[in-house]
């Protein structure tokens, strides 16, 4: 049994002889430290009635009175519901979606043409919101957009798509499915390309078409990518995303588009209400971290797969 000065020697070399990693590791954990910790400190503000001019350490406490504040603010209300069900639409539609292709070019395709799909599906993710979103101004215009010009040769009448309640939240999800599922469709393949081929090839000697294999195979193979990828994303219910709601909506769209973060945006940044908003952001993340934590063990028990 070693001595604490025979670890402690063990130690200094295995730091000098991975020293170069240690030292690069060091740059992250002080990212980290930086950005991401210490400012967990100024949550505080949360709790105060925070003055500019007055500074932190002399700003009032004021307890919870800004959670009651935003609580009976009826533009909270208005944007919890909007971020609730766009949320919503988006892990209703779009999480199962990539799942879908990835099984969908693994099963059908053939090599050649499965890289292709792939490489075509994954560009959007590399592209910025504001280039995405110029496309879509470009294509969803009510005078010159390629759509509206089909309509009005259809003899309909041209849709101004981006002020409409009706189509703000369909575009919103439609063009996120089409920016990120690349993305975790590459990850579905990834994983699919880990399911042992012998248990397909046992299955087609036993008849099973198609369909069966993907239920009885496929499926469970990638079930603990899948439950991760789940658990994460209901983490970020309430989270819609700033840059593709901000750079997309307008005042004509605030009842069905406007979301905590462009509402939090305006209070804060533009507002000043410094104690609201991050009472509001305390808030989220709080919401964020029960999710995590019940739908791990919900889903824990009933498939047996989770974070921890």
């Amino acid at each position: 049994m070693q001595g604490p000065a025979s670890r402690f020697s063990s130690f200094q070399k295995q730091f000098w002889k991975n020293r170069f990693l240690f030292f690069m590791a060091l740059s992250i954990l002080a990212w980290y430290a930086i950005f991401r910790y210490i400012p967990y400190y100024w949550n505080l503000i949360a709790f105060k009635d925070y003055q500019y001019s007055m500074g932190f350490a002399k700003s009032p406490w004021v307890g919870f009175e800004n959670f009651k504040a935003l609580f009976q603010d009826p533009f909270f209300l208005r944007v919890l519901r909007n971020t609730l069900v766009i949320s919503g639409l988006k892990i209703a539609i779009g999480f199962p979606f990539p799942i879908i292709l990835a099984i969908f070019l693994n099963e059908v395709f053939k090599s050649a043409f499965k890289k292709t799909i792939q490489t075509i599906t994954f560009v959007p993710f590399f592209i910025s919101w504001v280039i995405y979103a110029s496309i879509l101004f470009s294509v969803l215009s009510p005078s010159v957009g390629m759509l509206n010009v089909l309509i009005s040769r259809l003899g309909g009448e041209p849709i101004y798509f981006l002020a409409s309640e009706k189509w703000f939240r369909p575009i919103l999800v439609i063009s996120d499915i089409t920016k990120q599922s690349g993305y975790f469709t590459v990850i579905y393949m990834a994983a699919l390309a880990g399911v042992d081929e012998e248990i397909f090839e046992a299955a087609i000697c036993d008849g099973a078409n198609l369909f069966q294999r993907i239920w009885h195979i496929t499926i469970p193979g990638i079930a603990p990518v899948i439950t991760i990828l789940f658990i994460l994303r209901l983490g970020q219910l309430l989270t819609v995303g700033f840059e593709q709601v901000y750079i997309l909506y307008s005042p004509m769209v605030y009842d069905v588009g406007d979301v905590i973060e462009t509402f939090n945006y305006r209070q804060g940044i533009l507002g000043g209400r410094f104690s609201y908003t991050t009472a509001l952001g305390l808030f989220k993340s709080s919401i964020g971290f029960v999710l995590v934590i019940a739908s791990n063990w919900v889903l824990k028990k009933l498939t047996g797969h989770g974070l921890w």
